[in-house]
């Protein structure tokens, strides 16, 4: 039999290479069409960014320890939440790294009645552009592209790009 060198080196690597997990998706950019994501709520029930395909989507991070995600909170609720739900949009906010129990006292204690759910780790947080610090929205279309990014909350910019995706405003959203 014909010994090859180079052929064990190669069924080691390519093992090697089976065994390391796939990189996390890389960051999307304003333009560009969301990859789905799923995590779950705070009663464990998973929920896909693609279950919303159809909605503007207002996606939020947050944390409990936050002073401005508190005051966000708010905001999210009443002038966003309660104010467009019946023309399609959806509020998903994301608590980073925070325990259930924690995050569904926030929830009592704010009065939210939006989805909120839990990410284990940075891997969604990560895919959004901009994404650098707590608070942090984005707005995803009805085709799952991307249209807003931003650290921190402009509440302005938001509601002024919720009436032109939802048609309550005559400026057309630029493609």
């Amino acid at each position: 039999a014909t010994r090859r060198p180079g052929l064990p080196c190669l069924l080691s690597l390519l093992l090697v290479l089976a065994l390391v997990p796939a990189p996390a998706p890389a960051s999307n950019y304003v333009g560009d069409t969301m990859d789905d994501f799923t995590l779950l709520d705070v009663d464990g029930v998973p929920v896909s960014l693609y279950d919303y395909l159809g909605d503007i989507i207002v996606v939020n991070f947050f944390a409990t320890w936050c002073p401005g995600c508190n005051v966000e909170a708010q905001s999210l609720e009443h002038e966003i939440w309660q104010e467009y739900r019946e023309d399609g949009v959806t509020v998903l906010s994301i608590d980073i790294l925070e325990q259930a129990a924690v995050v569904r006292s926030w929830i009592a204690s704010q009065g939210v009645t939006y989805r909120v759910l839990l990410a284990p780790d940075w891997n969604v947080f990560i895919r959004f552009p901009y994404a650098g610090g707590l608070p942090y929205n984005a707005i995803i279309d009805r085709q799952m592209v991307l249209r807003y990014g931003h650290t921190g909350f402009e509440p302005a910019v938001i509601l002024q790009m919720l009436d032109e995706l939802t048609g309550r405003s005559a400026v057309p959203v630029e493609s």
